[in-house]
């Protein structure tokens, strides 16, 4: 299933690319939260957010057609 996080952002594209060229965005409940050219600020910042209510995605102009997925580790007692 398509996360509404990815389809906002696939929604968006073309604005978000213009608003923040070359940089990473997080987008929680369809918004854009946090946004760095640092992809790891973008990480320290997504890691007081709960785990699977955001994205991390790259605003490059350059095209690209590919999805990365990340899995984290999770440890349930």
């Amino acid at each position: 299933m398509i996360d509404k996080n990815y389809l906002f952002f696939k929604k968006e594209e073309q604005n978000l690319k213009k608003e923040f060229p070359d940089e990473h965005i997080l987008i929680c409940n369809e918004k854009v939260v946090f946004h760095n050219k640092d992809f790891e600020k973008v990480v320290e910042f997504a890691k007081t957010l709960e785990a699977g209510t955001y994205i991390i995605q790259q605003c490059s102009v350059i095209e690209t057609k590919y999805i990365q997925t990340y899995h984290t580790r999770v440890v349930f007692k």
